[in-house]
Order: structure tokens, then C-alpha cells, then sequence
């Protein structure tokens, strides 16, 4: 993926809109509200974003590239399959939550985006993001670290355990995030890890 070009006026409006969409989601956030809490004009908006519609999608590809970054780290530096899982969600948690709460808008507003552009980037996040998952999931499992199980639902399962966390307005109820982090990769992994009579000889 090629990162889009950058500019202190562009990031400063996608860092805003991302707070706002996040707060008000796709629908509720109009662009004169964010050229208001930006300080530009409607116009000077337009300039950077052709409409709501690619301002949206620009923080969506942002927000996978960073992932994307993540996890292309995690695979130089770790080699088992839970130590690159653990690695990969401590740093999506550890980032702002307005930050981690972009992986919810991607599943839940991009139904108001587009057909077209629905469909490109719902490929592309389950190219950058799920299959990656899916990957170190199926390189545990053929490596005897994990039990033999179905990669593709084990990654629904695990990342059906994180998504609550990255709704902003249930932290106060759900806690520290790294503890309950710690929490979700124990019951997942001493779960699925395999055990001596699977690892050796039937």
C-alpha cells in the first residue's frame, strides 16, 4: 500500500475528524461542523477531501497502514504464533482509543460508504488485516504450538473477544484494557494450545 501524501493542514483535519466521527459516527458529523472544530473553511476542507466520503475512507487506510506497520514488525521480530498475537493487540491497545475505535467504524459505518467503495476497502481490511491474523493463527497451528482447529473461525473467535474494547464509551465498565488484554490471551491461547497427545503420535 502506498501511504497517501501528507500535510500539517490534512493531518491536522484527519486527526479532528477521526475524534468527531468516532463521537458522532459517519452520519451523525457533517463537514461544516468539522471545518468549524478545524478552524478552515468548508472550502479549504474540499481542498484536502473531495467530500465526507473520502475524508472517511482516507482515516480508515490510515488507521490499516498503521496495522499493517504492526504486524509487519511483529513477524521480524517474534516467531511464535502467540508472541506475535500478543505483540500485535498490546500495541493496537496501547495506541489513543479514538485510535483503536477506527477498527470499529470499519466494520460498523462503512455500510453508509458507497457500494463500490464499500467493497474495496472490505477487501483490503480483510486483505491487511484479518488474513494476517488468520496466517500467524495457521502457522501456530501447522507448527504443533496450536491445536489443529479451523484458522479462519479461531480468528473470528479471538478478535469477537477484543472488539468490546474498542468501543471508547465501555471503558469505564470494562476496565484497564492491557489487564483485560492479558485476560483474553490467556483463556484464548492456554485454550487452543495444543497438549502433549496432540503435539506427538496418535
Amino acid at each position: 500500500m502506498t501511504k497517501p501524501s501528507s500535510s500539517p493542514t490534512r493531518d491536522h483535519i484527519l486527526a479532528v475528524a477521526t475524534r468527531l466521527f468516532v463521537e458522532e459516527g459517519y452520519v451523525g458529523l457533517s463537514m461544516r461542523r468539522l471545518a468549524q472544530e478545524v478552524g478552515v473553511s468548508k472550502a479549504g476542507l474540499y481542498y484536502h477531501f473531495r467530500d465526507k466520503e473520502s475524508l472517511f475512507l482516507a482515516i480508515l487506510t490510515q488507521n490499516l497502514l498503521e496495522i499493517e506497520r504492526i504486524i509487519q514488525e511483529t513477524r521480524q521480530q517474534e516467531t511464535q504464533a502467540r508472541a506475535r498475537i500478543e505483540r500485535i493487540f498490546r500495541a493496537i491497545f496501547s495506541r489513543p482509543p479514538e485510535q483503536q475505535a477506527i477498527i470499529r467504524l470499519a466494520s460498523q459505518e462503512a455500510g453508509h460508504l458507497r457500494e463500490a467503495s464499500r467493497r474495496s476497502f472490505r477487501a483490503l481490511y480483510h486483505q491487511k488485516f484479518i488474513l494476517e491474523i488468520q496466517r500467524i493463527l495457521q502457522e501456530g497451528i501447522d507448527a504443533g504450538e496450536l491445536r489443529p482447529m479451523d484458522a479462519r473461525r479461531a480468528t473470528w473467535v479471538l478478535l469477537g473477544m477484543m472488539y468490546p474494547y474498542f468501543y471508547p464509551a465501555h471503558r469505564a465498565e470494562m476496565g484497564d484494557p492491557q489487564e483485560a488484554l492479558d485476560m483474553m490471551l490467556t483463556l484464548f491461547f492456554e485454550g487452543a494450545r495444543a497438549g502433549k497427545k496432540e503435539k506427538g503420535a496418535s
